[in-house]
C-alpha cells in the first residue's frame, strides 16, 4: 500500500515550524524536558532517552521526565552535553519489539501519531509495509542504535542501557547504579496482551510468510542483535 503523508497545517506550517524547532533544539544543543529527569548519577544529570515500545512510558514516569519524545541523543544534544550528562534508555529483542509496534501503531483502535500523519488508511497496511514505514521514519521505531548511541568516540553509547526482558529488576538495576529511587514505584503503563495473541491470525499471514517478515525484521535491526547481544 502507498501511502501519501498529510501536511499539517494550511501548507504544511506546523511541519515547517517543527522543523524549524528540531533545528533550534539541535543548535540549543542541550537537554530538553522530554529528556531531563529530577536525578543526578555520578554527580551528573541524569537524562532519559525513550526508546519506542521497550517500556518507556512506564520508566518515562518513574523518573518524572515531563513530557513524551521519541528524539535520539545525536538530534538533540551537543558533544559536551552528551558527555556532561548521565543517559539512560531501554532495549528489547528487536522482532518483538517490532511486532509490539505493529500491534499498538496499527492493529490496536486508537488514534496516534502515524494516523495523524498519513490518515485513517494508515490502519490498513500490512506489517512488511509497517516495515517500510519505519525505514522511512525511523523515530516511530527504527534501530535502536539510534537510541543508545553517539557519534563520539570518547563516549559512543549511552551510560546506562536496561534491557525490556528484565524489567521486573529495573528498579533494583537503577538503585546499583546509584539512583535514589529504592522508594518509588515502577508503573507498568500500557501492558499488552499481544503475547497472548495468536500471530498468523492476528496479523493474517501464513506461516511462511511470518517467517519471512521475521527474517526481514532481523535483516533491517542487524545492528541491534549485534549491538545487545540478542540471538538471531
Amino acid at each position: 500500500m502507498t501511502l501519501k503523508r498529510r501536511p499539517k497545517g494550511p501548507f504544511g506550517l506546523v511541519d515547517h515550524v517543527h522543523t524549524v524547532q528540531a533545528a533550534l533544539a539541535k543548535l540549543w544543543g542541550r537537554p530538553t524536558d522530554a529528556m531531563r529527569t529530577d536525578l543526578v548519577c555520578d554527580g551528573k544529570p541524569l537524562i532519559f532517552l525513550h526508546n519506542p515500545k521497550t517500556g518507556g512510558k512506564s520508566l518515562r514516569q518513574f523518573l518524572h521526565v515531563k513530557r513524551d519524545s521519541h528524539a535520539f541523543a545525536s538530534e538533540r544534544l551537543s558533544p559536551r552535553q552528551w558527555q556532561a550528562c548521565f543517559s539512560i534508555t531501554a532495549v528489547r529483542e528487536p522482532f518483538e519489539r517490532f511486532l509490539s509496534n505493529y500491534y499498538d501503531r496499527v492493529l490496536k483502535q486508537n488514534d496516534n501519531a502515524l494516523v495523524r500523519l498519513f490518515g485513517p488508511e494508515f490502519k490498513r497496511i500490512d506489517a512488511f509495509d509497517f516495515l517500510d514505514v519505519l525505514k522511512e521514519l525511523p523515530v516511530f521505531g527504527g534501530p535502536q542504535v539510534l537510541w543508545t548511541d553517539y557519534p563520539l568516540a570518547a563516549k559512543p553509547r549511552a551510560d546506562l542501557i536496561l534491557r525490556y526482558e528484565t524489567i521486573a529488576t529495573w528498579q533494583d538495576q537503577l538503585v546499583a547504579s546509584g539512583l535514589a529511587v529504592a522508594d518509588r514505584n515502577l508503573p507498568h503503563v500500557n501492558r499488552s496482551k499481544r503475547s497472548e495473541s495468536n500471530h498468523l491470525e492476528a496479523l493474517r499471514l501464513s506461516q511462511a510468510d511470518f517467517d519471512r517478515l521475521e527474517a526481514a525484521v532481523k535483516d533491517h535491526f542487524h545492528a541491534d542483535y549485534a549491538a545487545f547481544g540478542y540471538p538471531l
